[in-house]
């Protein structure tokens, strides 16, 4: 009875002694792996892994970059009947065409006109009336009350900008507009203004010029407060004014980061007119220019951001080349080769992040590398392919898939912020049975604390 006691007892202390091991190692490393079917991974058509990437079928997005082209921003234009065949068809025909979501030009009650472009006319508003405060307040309440939840952005541009719309897309895209905000090239006013322009503790203001952008949340708040500010003004600026009652209603003041300086670019130097010549390197991935005076500028401009944008794939077009060629003195196999011994190309992936690298042995196949080539040994990677490893042991068991699965020596590997550290593990059954595992260590996030100033060591 002794004997059979401690038999149990050694049982039962072996049992805990490798079931907490195995619960502190899960808790501790957080690797997540489930089975990456084949027909999940693929490229959903015949070939497998080597044919281009299809746009994904069920993105899991971040931020808004689910958000309908036609429903991502509103671009309300203000201008006057005299500019609508300058400046404001200089505009339809550039980038006005191209605006990820709807722009409407506004002008005020005047002579009559004609013109095909997406007019709007304010009721209460004169045309020629300068400074535009009550037509700046007017466009945006009637943006709000018209279209308040029809649109997650909202953009107050003049007649006198070009609009890298692409670039609009993108980083509008990487935001997320549930929240309040309030963006654009920070001003603080002339030398002789500063501190006499009513803001809060001088806090900047988002210049008119090159564009103003609303996040939803935050114009559906101010909205109704508009014509409450119009009439407890401090200065003529229309561009001012706004962010005061922005501060007023929302405590928001405009960006202060130094990359909206150059995003929402603002030509000191050329007030009759800018980017008549060219741009420089630093001010090619703008997003707003201003100003732009003539109208024949827009054009030119345009012709040089298309010009940017077709050497951008054609460079991209020698990447692939050298992919090609590389592919092809590299020995890279077709997925239903039977005898998967060398890297191919990467693999097909539905939720479209980071490259793949491919992974043999300990060396690493990526077109991040400079020479196609690199070593996941002096990078620290090898321990976490060895995790990976692992931890598709531990799942197998847990999941009882008793199949005898061989490991094959090719995997594949990506790092993200978002994604973290993670593998597709390849695994063959028998002869080009295959199945695929994907393995996912997420990172933890960033803490901060305060470090305490060292006292002076007195001598």
């Amino acid at each position: 009875m002794g004997r059979r006691a401690s038999h149990r007892m050694f049982r039962d202390f072996l049992c805990s002694l490798v079931i907490g091991f195995l619960t502190g190692y899960i808790t501790s490393h957080t690797v997540l792996v489930v089975l990456w079917r084949r027909q999940e991974a693929a490229c959903r058509s015949p070939g497998g892994w080597g044919r281009p990437r299809p746009p994904p079928t069920d993105p899991k997005p971040l931020c808004d970059s689910d958000i309908p082209t036609e429903r991502l921003v509103f671009i309300g234009v203000m201008t006057a009947r005299r500019y609508l065949k300058t400046r404001a068809e200089a505009i339809y025909k550039t980038w006005g065409k191209h605006a990820p979501g709807r722009l409407v030009f506004f002008v005020g009650t005047g002579e009559n006109y004609e013109t095909s472009l997406p007019v709007i006319v304010l009721s209460d508003v004169a045309d020629d009336e300068y400074p535009p405060q009550r037509k700046s307040f007017e466009m945006l309440r009637h943006m709000s009350s018209q279209h308040g939840h029809d649109f997650h952005w909202f953009v107050r541009l003049d007649d006198d900008v070009f609009v890298n719309t692409e670039r609009l897309r993108t980083f509008l895209n990487s935001i997320n507009s549930s929240q309040h905000l309030y963006m654009g090239h920070p001003g603080t006013g002339k030398a002789d203004e500063k501190g006499n322009l009513g803001l809060h503790d001088d806090k900047p203001y988002c210049m008119g010029g090159p564009g103003v952008i609303l996040s939803g949340p935050t114009l559906r708040q101010v909205a109704p407060h508009l014509l409450g500010c119009l009439n407890d003004t401090v200065t003529s600026h229309e561009d001012s004014e706004l962010g005061r009652c922005v501060e007023k209603v929302t405590s928001l003041s405009c960006t202060i980061a130094r990359e909206f300086d150059g995003m929402f670019s603002q030509n000191y130097n050329e007030k009759t007119g800018a980017w008549t010549v060219g741009l420089k390197a630093e001010k090619q991935n703008a997003i707003s220019f201003h100003p732009i005076k003539q109208p024949m500028f827009q054009f030119s401009l345009r012709i040089m951001l298309l010009a940017r944008t077709v050497r951008e794939k054609m460079k991209y077009m020698d990447v692939l080349a050298k992919e090609k060629s590389f592919i092809k003195t590299s020995g890279f196999v077709s997925f239903d080769d039977p005898e998967v011994k060398n890297c191919w190309s990467s693999p097909c992936d539905v939720d479209s992040g980071e490259i793949w690298a491919c992974v043999n042995a300990y060396d690493v196949y990526s077109l991040n590398s400079d020479n196609l080539r690199t070593s996941i040994l002096h990078k620290g990677r090898a321990f976490g392919l060895a995790e990976a490893r692992h931890a598709l042991g531990q799942f197998l068991k847990r999941e009882r898939i008793r199949k005898r699965l061989r490991l094959s020596p090719i995997s594949y590997q990506r790092v993200s912020p978002q994604g973290g550290l993670e593998h597709v593990l390849i695994t063959r059954i028998v002869k080009a049975n295959y199945l695929l595992f994907r393995s996912r260590q997420k990172f933890d996030p960033i803490y901060f604390r305060e470090i305490p100033p060292r006292k002076n060591r007195q001598a």
